[in-house]
């Protein structure tokens, strides 16, 4: 081969190189926080310390797509099987099905990481045509930093997280009138989860008003107000057309978190426009009796300041953006939803990394922004880490210990046939939803076999004290008890 052969490869070769040492430091800044990510979320999935809901659902769901199925849901609590989409609707998981067969049933959470750190390079190149010197780097390690990334990896796969990482890529595009970009961005966003378009409905609507206060004769009206009509009919045909004809039952209607607001989602948007009252109360207090819930909601604003939400004030547009995810976490009668665990705080993390952007790009007192950072950065840090909670507890050794002996568990897992139906336990069906019929026990329907944790991890939905009357009722009707020991049982049916 002649060496003109080669002069491709050694230009692209050059070019990685070259940005390579452009930008080494966020290069690095990038591997060590990856490094991180990959110690939560991969061992928690080796430790059994992820569920059934959701990385189990997914997993179940790529499974199905990568064999060109549909991804029939039967891991609700009723067990009642109807196509998944129904419940939640995120084409995006069809899309990201053919990497099952790289990485089985790590496929979403490798995902996941991945996208978290795409997510950052967004909002790097954002800061990167904004800020100088080693701002850019800096926002960076502040995205990182935000608690919203670390309670997601914490608890399994979610589509929000992969939206809330495309989010940042197409506030760039659009603000460069990019269109053909910003629209592949949009639509993946679009694609991962129904509630998505009421969020980038007000991510367009926020970038709008600050392009109608500083550029309004520089602004593509037509194209903003093309994307804002788009995110409203996809909702509203989404959301009153396609899901309901997949799920006719309404099995796992989400609204239900909302039904204290009004019927549906009429009774809901009438509720918010004419008792604007009682909507600011919510937003700060807890209407239970459970006084474990009053903290929560102000966890939530303390988290959002010490982590750079101060810039949302100084950039109200970027506040316009969080709405609907103030209204979605703060509104629910679920205080799961509330405070900053899970995954519902992960849309806050790019959000505000960009609102810091722009400040700092105003920023009267140039000799400030590095330590203001600086400052948020070591905030956002020291409030983020909880030593109690093993699932985010990287650097502690129990961490890296599952408490159950876990190599006999796997092997012992393998002795149910890859072909059968199984009712298993919460923190066992991530690593046996590669299959076609699977059930969260106690929901059993025409399960060949039963796998079950006996000690060592929550039962969940089984109570804790009716574990043991079931496990042996299982024994004692079991076809066959196939294994017995390791604190696992593994009964044919």
């Amino acid at each position: 081969m002649s060496a003109d052969s080669f002069a491709p490869t050694l230009y692209l070769g050059g070019l990685m190189l070259a940005h390579f040492k452009n930008h080494r430091l966020a290069w690095l800044i990038t591997a060590l926080y990856g490094t991180v990510f990959c110690l939560i979320s991969l061992v928690n999935h080796y430790n059994f310390r992820t569920y059934g809901l959701d990385l189990g659902i997914y997993t179940h769901g790529i499974y199905s797509y990568s064999h060109l199925n549909w991804h029939t849901f039967t891991l609700g609590l009723d067990g009642q099987p109807f196509n998944h989409l129904g419940n939640h609707f995120s084409p995006i998981v069809m899309l990201l099905s053919p990497f099952y067969y790289l990485f089985g049933t790590y496929t979403l959470l490798i995902l996941q990481i991945a996208a978290i750190l795409f997510g950052g390079w967004g909002v790097y190149r954002f800061a990167k045509e904004r800020l100088k010197g080693l701002q850019p780097e800096l926002i960076l390690l502040l995205f990182f930093s935000m608690w919203g990334i670390y309670s997601a990896l914490a608890y399994d796969w979610h589509a929000n997280v992969m939206a809330a990482m495309f989010v940042p890529w197409f506030i760039l595009y659009f603000e460069r009138e990019d269109w053909k970009k910003a629209i592949v961005f949009f639509v993946l966003v679009l694609l991962c989860k129904e509630n998505m378009a009421v969020w980038m409905a007000a991510i367009v609507s926020g970038l709008a008003l600050r392009n109608l206060l500083v550029k309004p004769m520089d602004t593509n009206w037509l194209m903003t107000g093309t994307l804002l009509g788009i995110t409203v009919i996809y909702f509203a045909v989404v959301q009153m057309v396609i899901m309901p004809h997949l799920n006719p039952l309404k099995l796992s209607d989400h609204l239900g978190n909302y039904s204290h607001l009004g019927d549906g989602s009429g009774g809901v948007i009438k509720t918010i426009l004419t008792k604007p009252r009682h909507i600011f109360y919510l937003l700060f207090e807890s209407l239970q009796t459970d006084e474990l819930t009053f903290k929560l909601k102000s966890q939530l604003h303390f988290m959002v300041l010490v982590s750079g939400g101060i810039a949302l004030i100084y950039r109200p547009h970027y506040l316009i953006m969080l709405a609907p995810i103030y209204a979605q976490k703060l509104l629910s009668s679920n205080p799961a939803h509330w405070g900053v665990y899970s995954q519902y705080s992960i849309e806050f993390a790019p959000i505000i990394a960009l609102a810091m952007v722009e400040w700092m790009k105003g920023f009267e007192f140039p000799n400030l922004k590095v330590p203001i950072l600086v400052g948020f950065i070591g905030l956002a840090t020291v409030f983020n880490w909880h030593p109690t909670r093993p699932n985010t507890a990287f650097y502690q050794a129990k961490h890296y210990s599952s408490g159950l002996n876990t190599e006999a568990i796997y092997s012992a897992l393998e002795l149910i046939p890859s072909d059968a139906a199984i009712s298993a336990s919460n923190v066992l069906v991530p690593h046996l939803a590669d299959r076609e019929k699977i059930y969260l026990y106690p929901v059993l329907n025409d399960a060949e076999y039963v796998a079950l944790l006996t000690d060592g991890r929550d039962p969940y939905p089984v109570d804790s004290l009716d574990l043991p009357i079931r496990i042996q009722e299982l024994r004692n009707t079991a076809l066959e008890i196939v294994y017995d020991e390791n604190d696992l049982l593994i009964i044919k049916r």
